[in-house]
C-alpha cells in the first residue's frame, strides 16, 4: 500500500479567503431570494424590478432611458436587457419609443402600470432591506458597504461609493 502523501494544511489567510468568499456567496443568495419574493408578490421578478427602478427614478423618466443606459443599470448581464424588456412591455409595464437623438436607437420607459407596480413593491422592499441589515449597527453596515466596495472595485471604492 502506497503512503498517503502529507497534505499541507490551509494558511489563515487561503481559510479566511475561502470562508469570506463562501459568506458572500451565501448572503447573496439568501437576499437575493428575499427579493425575489417580495417582488413575486407583485408579479415580476428582481430583474424587472431593477429595471423599473432604473426607468422610475431616471432624471427624465417621462422621455424614457435608452437601452444601452437601462443595460448600465442593471445588475443582470447587458444581453439579457433586450429579453427582460420584451418582458416587462408584454405585461404592460414598459413602452419603447422612437429616440430623437439615434434613429437607430430606442428609448424605454416605465407604463403608468409599471410605475404603479414600482411604487407598490418599492416600500416592501425597503422594509426588506431594513430587516436584512437589523443585527448590524449603522456603523457596521457603513464599514461592510465600504469593505464590499472596495472589494469589488479597488482602493478608490469606498471615496467613490461615498460621493454616489
Amino acid at each position: 500500500m502506497a503512503p498517503i502523501p502529507h497534505r499541507a494544511r490551509e494558511s489563515r489567510s487561503d481559510r479566511l479567503a475561502r470562508e469570506t468568499h463562501v459568506n458572500v456567496l451565501l448572503a447573496a443568495n439568501r437576499f437575493s431570494d428575499g427579493m425575489d419574493q417580495v417582488c413575486r408578490e407583485d408579479g415580476i421578478s428582481q430583474a424587472q424590478y431593477v429595471a423599473l427602478w432604473v426607468l422610475c427614478l431616471s432624471d427624465d423618466a417621462e422621455a424614457g432611458v435608452p437601452m444601452g443606459s437601462l443595460a448600465d443599470g442593471l445588475i443582470t448581464r447587458a444581453s439579457d436587457t433586450t429579453r427582460l424588456v420584451d418582458r416587462l412591455e408584454s405585461a404592460g409595464l414598459v413602452e419603447r419609443l422612437p429616440n430623437p437623438a439615434d434613429r437607430r436607437g430606442v428609448l424605454v420607459r416605465a407604463t403608468a402600470e409599471g410605475a404603479a407596480v414600482f411604487s407598490r413593491v418599492t416600500p416592501r422592499l425597503k422594509a426588506y432591506h431594513r430587516s436584512q441589515w437589523a443585527d448590524l449597527t449603522a456603523d457596521e453596515l457603513e464599514v461592510l458597504h465600504g469593505l464590499l466596495a472596495k472589494a469589488l472595485l479597488g482602493d478608490n471604492a469606498a471615496a467613490r461609493s461615498a460621493t454616489a
